[in-house]
């Protein structure tokens, strides 16, 4: 109710309101005239933004949400006139914008020319006139050297219109070293003074304003009462070991079944979501990284990458999930969400760790109840069309291609929409499983095709390859990328395509195709499919693309497909026929 009666009262509808003032004083030593002179001319030659121009005038910007278009007129107008000083603003605009925006969507920060004295009264009164709960000022900067260093002093205020009070009223001193990542700046630069300032004096802003959040503090609430509901009605309950012995074979040497500290289980019994922990021995990231174990990790320290030998130092505690599915009689089960983390001891990691359930779709939104829907979202998501899913957005797309104006533009919104039925293509035969079924299944389908393509890589093809080359008087063939011989074919594996450069000599290089049949002795009737004149390779061995842009002209497949499912390229590019006769094959052996 408080919440509620406090954004009605300042007439907001947004969280959280920043309004951001140019600086009321700007004093320096008259050593630094000339970088402050050359700093406003660089300023002052900044063309205008003339997309950014056109895109305020468009339907698409109309359709922004209300805080966006405020933000983004806020700060047209303010970079109209920028100098150095207001760049301090202007760069504090951007960067609370950013840190603010993944928590809250809703906020509204916008960019002022007015100046304060910093007075309690005068900042109330344009808190109150422009209608925004926080303002922050920046009451005076001050360039001034020290012992040969450039120093930049920023007198910071950051006033309350709830409390009615300053939540900050300090000075915050930076050095002219270049403090790196979002601050980056020339190295001893008056630039990098200011920016030293900014990110001790904005680091203490989000403090401030995230301290009195309406929405952190209920969220904060809601956290507790879901940590409690965990451990009292979950984590407290027997755990039973034994349900994986049936599940998780003792060869997966990646799963320690005897680190399992808690299981749960829907009311069928077919899925579930075990938890997994233990203190592992120090090492650093460069041993992490060696470590093979897993694919993904989370490292959560409390130590910031900023700090010196963060890397040397990977939190000591160890855990995971293992989640599953049973599918046609059979257990489907992956590792995931494994971590690195720090805890006084094991239980308070145990704790900690179970509490990620709360993120995993576990309750109800804004609620400790249980949410059914916890078996069919986040870990036991199902496979779906991309292009049904994601048909609004695609629609969207086509219309920005058709009003696309240049050749560059016109193949980027292409390539996006071909990405989301090239998604569907690879998935076709999977939708509707889970993903955790499909991903298995489709391991197990590469695995099968890759003992498939074993003998025609290493024996078949080499041994035909090279008579082929003698038998036309060739230099050879080249393999792909110098390692591989490409193969192409179905999932029925009826038939394969083989696409290979063979060298004439003479610096000229061509890629061809052959297509293998197999016959009734376990063995292939070799052809050429000459459906395409051979063309000279651009990059060598690195002739993949070149495969590519041919085939596509017919199908749609590319070497990140694991086959190619296109009925209609089999039959009516390859194995037509004009009589008794292949109309693009003519048989080499």
């Amino acid at each position: 109710m408080t919440f509620t009666f406090a954004l009605t009262a300042l007439g907001q509808t947004f969280e959280p309101q920043i309004l951001i003032l140019t600086p009321n004083e700007f004093e320096y030593d008259k050593t630094f005239d000339k970088d402050i002179k050359s700093n406003n001319k660089e300023l002052s030659k900044r063309p205008k933004n003339s997309e950014q121009t056109d895109f305020v005038k468009s339907d698409e910007f109309k359709k922004q949400p209300d805080n966006i278009q405020k933000i983004t007129l806020s700060e047209i107008s303010f970079s109209e006139n920028l100098d150095f000083s207001k760049q301090a603003s202007f760069i504090a605009h951007q960067y609370l914008a950013y840190r603010f925006y993944e928590r809250f969507p809703n906020l509204l920060i916008l960019l002022s020319n007015i100046k304060s004295n910093g007075t309690l009264i005068d900042l109330k009164k344009i808190s109150d006139t422009e209608k925004m709960q926080y303002v922050l000022n920046f009451s005076k900067i001050e360039l001034l050297k020290k012992d040969g260093i450039s120093f930049a002093k920023i007198t910071v205020q950051l006033y309350d219109n709830l409390s009615q009070t300053l939540l900050i009223n300090s000075d915050f001193l930076g050095d002219w070293a270049n403090p790196g990542f979002e601050f980056a700046c020339e190295d001893k630069s008056i630039n990098c003074t200011v920016n030293n300032a900014l990110s001790k004096a904005l680091g203490e802003v989000i403090y401030q304003v995230a301290s009195n959040s309406p929405t952190i503090k209920r969220d904060k609430e809601l956290s507790q009462q879901r940590f409690d509901e965990l451990i009292k009605n979950h984590y407290s309950k027997p755990n039973d070991k034994d349900f994986l012995s049936k599940v998780v074979p003792t060869s997966d040497s990646n799963i320690v079944l005897t680190d399992q500290y808690q299981i749960i289980l829907d009311q069928s019994k077919t899925k579930f979501v075990a938890f997994f922990i233990t203190q592992v021995s120090a090492q650093d990231f460069k041993a992490l990284k060696d470590n093979k174990k897993d694919k993904n990790i989370n490292i959560i320290s409390s130590k910031d990458i900023k700090d010196e030998g963060f890397l040397d130092d990977v939190p000591q505690t160890y855990a995971y999930i293992v989640n599953g599915v049973k599918y046609n009689s059979k257990w489907y089960y992956e590792k995931s969400s494994v971590t690195y983390f720090e805890a006084k001891n094991i239980e308070e990691g145990k704790q900690k760790y179970f509490y990620n359930l709360a993120k995993w779709n576990f309750f109800k939104e804004n609620s400790t109840e249980f949410n059914p829907d916890f078996w069919e979202s986040y870990f036991f998501t199902k496979v779906e069309s991309a292009v049904i899913k994601n048909k609004s957005e695609i629609e969207e797309i086509k219309s920005l291609l058709a009003k696309a104006k240049t050749t560059e533009d016109k193949e980027i919104y292409q390539n996006m929409i071909d990405d989301y039925y090239e998604k569907d293509i690879k998935n076709e035969g999977y939708f509707g499983l889970y993903e955790i079924v499909a991903n298995q299944l489709r391991q197990e389908k590469r695995k099968q095709d890759e003992q498939f393509s074993e003998f025609i890589k290493t024996d078949f093809l080499p041994k035909f390859y090279e008579s082929y080359c003698n038998e036309n008087n060739l230099n050879g063939y080249v393999k792909m990328n110098g390692k591989d011989i490409p193969l192409i074919f179905p999932s029925d594996k009826s038939i394969i395509l083989c696409p290979i450069v063979l060298d004439k000599g003479n610096e000229k290089k061509e890629l061809h195709f052959f297509v293998l049949i197999p016959n009734e002795k376990n063995s292939y009737i070799v052809y050429k499919w000459n459906y395409f004149e051979p063309i000279k390779p651009q990059y060598g061995s690195m002739y993949g693309q070149e495969v590519n842009k041919q085939l596509n002209q017919i199908t749609k497949w590319n070497f990140s497909f694991d086959t190619l499912d296109d009925k209609n390229f089999w039959d009516n590019f390859v194995l037509i026929k004009t009589g008794d006769n292949y109309k693009h094959l003519t048989k080499v052996k």
